[in-house]
């Protein structure tokens, strides 16, 4: 058997070839397989550094190639041919054909040809070949850094002489790069306070996230709050700068924004990135509420000195939003003093006041104070109320003090009893002992038939006709006054006999009637 002439239809070495070629000779260790796909034998050497050497058996011999350059420190592949040194004619034996790489790199597509044979009849082989024009071929697929793998054959010799067979091996790398392929993908959500104070803060929170396998550069999140909701700087028009996210990276910012109304306010909200990537988030809901305070005020409209007086407040929230911390006072009208407060108050000051806490969407707290006066007049008592988030509110409400007026009535005569024929004085006095003047005091005196009017003195004249005696009208009767009249009479009879008065006046619903008894006799 010798050796053919082999070719190769890669052009490119690696600097591993040279490197294994320079070593040729040393040990190595080995290990064999069958190759499942194509039926080849493989042994590969774990040693990088060897080089791969058929084990002969006895009356066997052995011939190399290197492929391309027939050197095996510059070339990729080595072929040993593995026969027996004699055969007899017309008997079959065994002979195989070992492809070694020589390169520390895979080498792909390797095929062997047994391009031409002489006195030599294949009848079989381990893996299998394919004949073409030229002869047998065997694809043996891509081999392993120093991997070899091997062709068991079997074939006889027709004719005595020489058998021989020429083969050949060849190898198609090929240069290959790879570009990764991405695709960054945006994904974004939107939260925000659902419920909140219009005095409160809203606070918004965007998250945007690449759900892609690539980078998405250029990332800005965008937005547009509703109508009535606006950041701390005025605008509605949120505009993020993100940047650069990787893929599996997602970023969250906060925007703090403040209602100028009651309402329900929706926006969504969008993300762009460079490449025209997109993402919308659903619209949010947040619902903002507000506490409105209303205060209303009852009390008397007037009141008579020294009795007390009661002013009556509601405070209602009548608005949609809890009114916290909330708080109502009465300030002490001045002139009077403090006598009670409703469940809860304390004074302070010249306030009375009440701590209502929370008072919940469509609630009312009572509340009431109690004062005297000391003196005649209208007095106001003002009340205020306040809580977070609320305007504060007041109610005034405002009493007139009156007094009463008393008006005493007497009359006394200074002798009794009385000799007929001679006079006597009957004192008149009139005197206002309530709290209130009183005007257009007015006396009437009635004498009995049995006396005679003689002459009067006092506070006002008199005017009298038979037996009745008028006097003019005193107009105004300050708290406290007195008013007296003297009366003289004479006795023209005897008997028991009543001296009588009557006193009217502006505050007088109706008259005072007053006698004085007196006796007569001869």
């Amino acid at each position: 058997m010798t050796n053919g002439t082999g070719f190769l239809r890669a052009t490119a070495l690696t600097a591993a070839i040279a490197l294994s070629a320079a070593l040729v000779g040393c040990n190595s260790t080995q290990r064999t397989e069958r190759d499942a796909d194509t039926g080849a034998t493989t042994t590969t050497n774990t040693n990088l550094f060897g080089t791969y050497s058929p084990r002969l058996g006895e009356g066997e011999a052995m011939t190399k190639m290197a492929f391309p350059t027939g050197e095996e420190r510059t070339s990729a592949l080595l072929l040993h041919s593995v026969a027996p040194s004699e055969v007899a004619r017309g008997q079959d034996f065994d002979f195989s054909y070992h492809v070694t790489n020589l390169t520390s790199s895979t080498l792909q597509n390797v095929t062997l040809f047994l391009d031409s044979k002489s006195n030599l009849d294949v009848s079989s082989s381990q893996p299998t070949g394919s004949e073409n024009d030229n002869g047998l071929v065997w694809a043996l697929g891509d081999f392993g850094p120093k991997e070899t793998k091997i062709i068991t054959l079997t074939g006889s010799a027709d004719e005595v002489g020489l058998a021989s067979d020429c083969i050949s091996v060849s190898y198609n790398n090929f240069l290959c790069s790879t570009i990764k392929v991405v695709e960054p993908a945006l994904a974004l959500t939107k939260s925000a306070t659902e419920r909140t104070l219009k005095c409160d803060e809203v606070t918004i929170r965007y998250t945007v996230r690449n759900t892609g396998s690539g980078a998405a550069s250029n990332v800005t999140i965008t937005d547009t709050l509703a109508q009535g909701l606006a950041m701390n700087n005025g605008s509605r028009n949120v505009s993020i700068p993100v940047g650069t996210l990787a893929a599996g990276e997602s970023k969250t910012y906060e925007v703090k924004a403040m209602a100028s109304k009651v309402g329900t306010f929706k926006s969504p909200a969008a993300a762009t990135a460079s490449g025209g990537l997109e993402a919308d988030a659903a619209a949010t809901t947040t619902v903002v509420v507000a506490p409105e305070l209303e205060l209303s005020s009852q009390c008397s409209d007037m009141q008579f000195l020294g009795r007390n007086m009661t002013y009556d407040y509601i405070l209602e929230n009548s608005g949609n939003g809890e009114a916290m911390n909330s708080v109502a006072s009465v300030v002490i009208p001045s002139g009077t003093t403090f006598v009670r407060a409703s469940e809860g108050g304390r004074v302070s000051g010249n306030r009375i006041v009440w701590d209502f806490g929370t008072i919940a969407a469509g609630a009312s707290r009572n509340f009431s104070a109690t004062v005297k006066a000391a003196a005649a007049g209208n007095y106001t008592a003002s009340a205020t109320a306040n809580a977070n988030c609320a305007e504060s509110v007041a109610a005034d409400c405002t009493t007139e003090i009156k007094g009463i007026p008393a008006i005493l009535l007497e009359v006394i005569d200074i002798t009794d009893p009385v000799e007929v024929g001679t006079n006597t004085v009957y004192v008149v006095r009139v005197t206002n002992q309530g709290s209130a003047p009183d005007t257009n005091v007015r006396v009437v005196a009635t004498l009995p038939g049995e006396m005679s009017y003689v002459s009067s003195t006092g506070a006002t004249t008199a005017n009298a006709r038979g037996q009745t005696i008028s006097f003019a009208p005193v107009g105004n009767l300050a708290v406290g006054a007195q008013v007296e009249w003297r009366v003289t009479v004479r006795a023209d009879d005897g008997g028991d006999v009543r001296f009588r008065l009557e006193m009217t006046s502006d505050n007088l619903t109706s008259p005072v009637i007053e006698t004085e008894a007196t006796n007569l006799y001869e």
